[in-house]
């Protein structure tokens, strides 16, 4: 090693011991000094402070850590208890199905005749009929009644049930009655009544009695009048029978009294006459009682499409049988049809004089309609 080499050593150690005996020197001054004592003091406060609250922090979650109030409630509580174990619906409130079914309880479905406020002269004897339907838990038997409640009786008696009529069966209900003389209106009411003499109806409660309304009108008198006798005679389909005053609602043909009508052409008339309905295809007739034919004797009527059956188209032909023998023939053929004009008919009977003769009225459809509405305006037999 060289001096040289060796002095540069030593002097770098003699400046290093300098140098920390100055430092040394420093660092006992600021010990004695008061203003680096307090801010090492405030300093170290400061550090301790912010750790302490760090600290506390620590230990005190903040409110999101928290769970809400909500939460301690749970939103779920009230499906823990189901609805329906609260306030059952099947104890609290029974449906109608759980209603006991009266034994005996029927309910009206229409007129099949005798429509209310039909037209008969005084004294004629007509077949009221209605459809009814046992709507009750019991089956009515051949021992049930059909019996007079009240109103106007009308010469009806009790009837008896004409078949076994289970539940939810209908049954047609006829009684045979005759319209009173005087001019008026009449209401007769009636009801069922079981084996025990228990009466029973229609209506919510089955209290309820069915009825028939008619109005007695004043006929024309003429040595025979068909309109008047309409009930008399006996009217028929080629396959049915039909009884009088049957109704649109009740049957597709149909033969009606009435003396309030528009005929076509918008004509009002207010003296009696025969209302015929004839189905699409379909042929009617009312077969007359016989009667005895005097010299200068004429059938006369008018006829015609009803003003609201446009779509009417019908031949109507006027026949007659002599009793007793196999003379038989035709008065006259007519085709009627909706054209706002009608036809008068007025045959001599005269070859037919003394003679005691059946008369029938026949009418068949000519159209594709089921509502071929004619009238007959007084039909009868005059005297010269």
């Amino acid at each position: 090693m060289t001096t040289t080499y060796k002095k540069l050593i030593w002097l770098l150690l003699f400046v290093a011991v300098i140098g920390m005996a100055c430092n040394l020197s420093a660092i006992s001054q600021d010990a004695q000094d008061p203003n680096t004592v307090a801010s090492t003091a405030a300093a170290q406060t400061v550090e301790v402070r912010l750790t302490e609250i760090g600290i506390a922090n620590t230990l005190a979650p903040t409110a999101t850590q928290v769970p809400p109030t909500a939460t301690l409630e749970p939103t779920f509580t009230p499906t823990t208890v189901p609805t329906n174990t609260v306030v059952p619906t099947n104890t609290t409130m029974p449906t109608a199905t759980s209603t006991p079914v009266p034994c005996n309880w029927a309910q009206f479905v229409k007129d099949m005749t005798v429509a209310d406020g039909s037209m008969f002269v005084g004294g004629t004897k007509f077949t009221k009929v209605w459809r009814i339907k046992n709507i009750g838990s019991c089956t009515w038997t051949k021992d049930y009644e059909i019996t007079f409640d009240g109103g106007d009786k009308m010469s009806g008696g009790t009837t008896s049930m004409p078949k076994k009529v289970k539940p939810g069966e209908t049954v047609d209900i006829a009684i045979n009655l005759q319209a009173p003389d005087a001019k008026d209106d009449y209401k007769g009411y009636w009801v069922i009544r079981d084996e025990d003499g228990d009466e029973f109806g229609i209506g919510s409660n089955a209290n309820k009695p069915i009825w028939v309304s008619i109005e007695v009108i004043k006929g024309t008198n003429y040595a025979y009048n068909f309109a008047n006798n309409f009930c008399s005679a006996k009217w028929k389909t080629d396959d049915n029978k039909l009884f009088c005053q049957g109704t649109a609602q009740g049957y597709t043909n149909y033969v009606q009294l009435t003396n309030d009508f528009t005929m076509e052409g918008n004509r009002d008339e207010d003296e009696p006459a025969l209302v015929i309905n004839v189905g699409n295809d379909q042929r009617l007739r009312g077969i007359y009682p016989s009667h005895t034919v005097q010299a200068g004797e004429h059938f006369v009527t008018r006829i015609g499409c009803m003003n609201n059956s446009k779509e009417c188209r019908v031949k109507v032909q006027v026949n007659y049988e002599v009793v007793g023998s196999s003379t038989s023939g035709t008065l006259g053929e007519w085709i009627e049809k909706w054209d706002g004009e009608t036809t008068v008919i007025d045959v001599d009977l005269s070859s037919l004089a003394g003679k005691e003769v059946i008369f029938t009225l026949d009418i068949s459809s000519r159209g594709s309609s089921n509502t071929n509405r004619m009238f007959f305006l007084v039909p009868s037999i005059r005297l010269p």
